[in-house]
């Protein structure tokens, strides 16, 4: 089996389908019992970078509640400092 090679596109692509992943789900999870809003959230959230629309949701829910944007951005670089080391 030839290995998987870990460059910028497969990552985008990845990303692009969790995304979406997420954001399916939410929708399907808002009619069945489930954490449905959030699941949108997360999946606007990953998707943000890459589309402009959901870029413009993400700087609104940021505008509209600062301090769980903030305390979620600080999780967020706890995490990417844990697994993103340099050696």
């Amino acid at each position: 089996m030839k290995r998987l090679i870990w460059n910028r596109h497969t990552k985008r692509v990845l990303k692009h389908l969790a995304g979406w992943l997420c954001i399916v789900g939410g929708i399907v999870m808002l009619v069945t019992p489930g954490q449905g809003l959030l699941t949108i959230i997360i999946g606007v959230y990953l998707l943000a970078d890459e589309i402009p629309l959901f870029g413009r949701i993400k700087d609104r829910i940021n505008h509209r509640f600062p301090k769980a944007s903030a305390y979620v951005h600080e999780k967020g670089e706890k995490l990417k400092a844990r697994f993103h080391h340099n050696s």
